[in-house]
């Protein structure tokens, strides 16, 4: 996977670029990158949805649908991701590469300046978002919101992050609240658009098989519009350890109880033993062949499934398991002793050994889909220094088995969340 140059556009502002030609198509990635907070996390969130639809100058679907076909059929995408405790506003333009066009056009640059345009010159009435696109994505933002509620495995985690890091911004969810959004005005959402606008650090990502640097002067041109920004500093908080063990049970119509283990790693980007976490997490419950895979779901049969999962930004570790109620105590005790055996370097060799390909194969994959590659360089918007998948497999390789019990070692456990079915009356 070929390196990423980054240039910066204006303060705040860069734009990275992948050039690779093994691809047919061309990806274009602007995000707008914001602090994570509760009282401004649900108008962030509709905004990248709320500019998809449209711009000034094509400010319905109906010509925005014309022009997208006439650039071969182009696709225009919104999502809305947390990074550690930034909220990034996405939006994606994805095009036939300029190689493949029929009468050589320069279609990624068409597409650039319509993202531009999406994002710095929307169509507005009267100077606000109109209300019928509003009412629109509000329905859908409502619903994205209470889909998550409904997959309970995903609701689990949330209210587990939410118990760990309860007071910190990580505990908001992306997409604010139901009421939140259900509030929202075409005065408070533009008003919200202006403000994203001049706070946010901004990226643009680049991919496809030229350099296309006029993708650069669209978003620079789109820029010079803003004025004095002032972005802000998008910083995470890194608690290294848990003082004390937060319980909960929660109680719903559910079949099958979640239970949800956080716990604070100790070791978050940009720590050197970064490496050795993700390979500890991947030994302990990050691949099917992993010890609480084989030990607490497969030989004790204690829960139908059981996985780990390490959030580098934050330094934070959740284990989630679907388990019968009755189990969930002994299911709890067996995952914390695969924690202790980690820590006394009670694996194998090729316990270590799986788990290292695991890993490296993961990062080594990660240029074959673009999607994947924008979502890793995304990751790093705010890293000091970029680091390629292929360098991050190199690190995962010489990390050692005592480097891996060390890290272990740093995990305290902060929170015990469990939804349970209604009790019996």
């Amino acid at each position: 996977m070929p390196h990423p140059s980054f240039q910066p556009l204006s303060r705040g502002a860069g734009l990275l670029t992948l050039t690779d030609g093994r691809f047919k198509t061309a990806r274009l990635t602007a995000a707008l990158l914001l602090p994570l907070a509760e009282e401004t996390a649900g108008e962030y969130a509709i905004l990248p949805y709320l500019l998809r639809r449209s711009c000034e100058a094509y400010p319905d679907f109906t010509a925005l649908k014309r022009r997208l076909n006439e650039l071969y059929g182009a696709r225009i995408t919104a999502e809305v991701t947390r990074l550690g405790e930034c909220q990034a506003l996405v939006l994606h333009a994805v095009s036939i590469d300029d190689r493949f066009a029929l009468h050589g056009e320069e279609v990624a640059a068409a597409c650039a300046a319509l993202l531009s345009g999406m994002l710095f010159r929307p169509a507005l009435e009267n100077g606000v978002f109109p209300d019928g696109a509003l009412d629109v994505e509000k329905r859908c933002l409502i619903e994205q919101i209470e889909s998550e509620i409904n997959e309970k495995r995903l609701y689990a985690r949330h209210r587990c992050e939410s118990l760990l890091c309860e007071g910190e911004p990580y505990a908001v969810d992306r997409f604010g609240t139901v009421d939140e959004v259900r509030a929202l005005t075409p005065s408070s959402v533009t008003a919200a658009w202006k403000r994203a606008l001049s706070a946010a650090q901004i990226r643009l990502i680049v991919q496809g098989g030229a350099p296309l640097s006029q993708a650069g002067e669209a978003f620079r041109a789109g820029l010079s519009t803003l004025g004095e920004r002032v972005p802000a500093s998008c910083e995470t908080q890194v608690v290294r350890r848990a003082d004390a063990v937060r319980e909960r049970v929660e109680r719903m119509d559910v079949g099958q109880a979640k239970l949800v283990l956080g716990l604070r790693a100790g070791t978050a980007e940009p720590d050197e033993g970064v490496p050795a976490m993700r390979l500890m997490n991947a030994l302990l419950g990050g691949t099917p062949h992993s010890l609480l895979f084989r030990n607490v779901r497969e030989k004790l049969s204690l829960c139908y499934y059981c996985q780990s999962g390490y959030d580098r930004l934050k330094g934070v570790l959740l284990i989630d398991s679907g388990v019968e109620e009755r189990s969930a105590d002994r299911a709890k005790e067996e995952i914390l002793r695969q924690l202790d055996a980690v820590r006394a370097g009670d694996f194998t060799d090729e316990d270590l050994e799986s788990a290292r390909r695991s890993v490296v194969n993961q990062f080594r994959s990660v240029g074959d889909r673009q999607a994947a590659a924008a979502s890793w360089y995304l990751g790093q918007s705010l890293a000091p220094a970029l680091s390629t998948p292929e360098e991050a497999a190199e690190a995962i390789g010489a990390v050692t088995r005592e480097q891996v019990a060390a890290a272990a070692q740093g995990v305290t456990l902060g929170a015990a969340y469990l939804l349970a079915g209604k009790e019996a009356q």
